[in-house]
């Protein structure tokens, strides 16, 4: 009998601002059939996790993802602490997911991919930025204001050094339609290439 041959993912990092559009991004990936893993997800998942609850909650005094996001928001400190505890756990799920995946391809959102410097765990990295109207319109949707969106931005490296870092870069100044229309012909090429 014949081993069937495991079959490494190349490992596109995706990433970008809150409300560039990296969610819309990855789920157009995922209707191209790409294989598709959010750190925002496998966070989840984690905070559920008994030992996670009461390591939190002996740390921080609370456990649910709402009370620890106010906590550390503006606490660099508090939140190098709650990344200590999460980011380990995260990249070891994400690790063993991405491992079994029979894809040729994987797309891995990180909205901190650069931040956290797990950009050194993909293959290649693509940056989503956005401005303007669509990005007024998403802001509105999750019911931020502008200011909300800038005290946001603070916590993470400006969108022009991730723009230096990143391998490549769609700009969603659009519609959702036009984003996926550039993320079917980036998964079309990636495919062609490394599929």
């Amino acid at each position: 009998m014949k081993q069937q041959q495991t079959i490494k993912p190349f490992v596109l990092g995706l990433t970008g601002s809150i409300a560039s559009g990296k969610t819309a991004a990855l789920e157009a990936f995922k209707q191209c059939g790409v294989f598709t893993l959010s750190a925002d997800v496998l966070t989840h998942q984690v905070l559920g996790l008994a030992s996670v609850q009461k390591k939190l909650q002996k740390t921080f005094g609370v456990t649910s993802p709402e009370a620890l996001a106010k906590l550390v928001f503006n606490n660099a400190s508090a939140r190098k602490r709650l990344e200590e505890i999460l980011h380990p756990l995260i990249l070891k799920e994400a690790q063993k997911q991405l491992a079994s995946c029979a894809c040729p391809l994987a797309v891995f959102e990180v909205p901190l991919l650069f931040e956290a410097g797990w950009d050194k765990y993909v293959d290649m990295t693509l940056l989503v930025v956005s401005s303007g109207a669509g990005l007024a319109e998403r802001l509105k949707q999750r019911g931020l204001t502008l200011a909300q969106y800038r005290a946001r931005l603070k916590t993470q490296l400006p969108q022009e050094t991730k723009a230096q870092r990143a391998d490549l870069m769609i700009v969603n100044n659009s519609t959702k339609q036009h984003l996926e229309q550039k993320v079917r012909r980036l998964a079309r090429a990636l495919n062609n290439i490394y599929g």
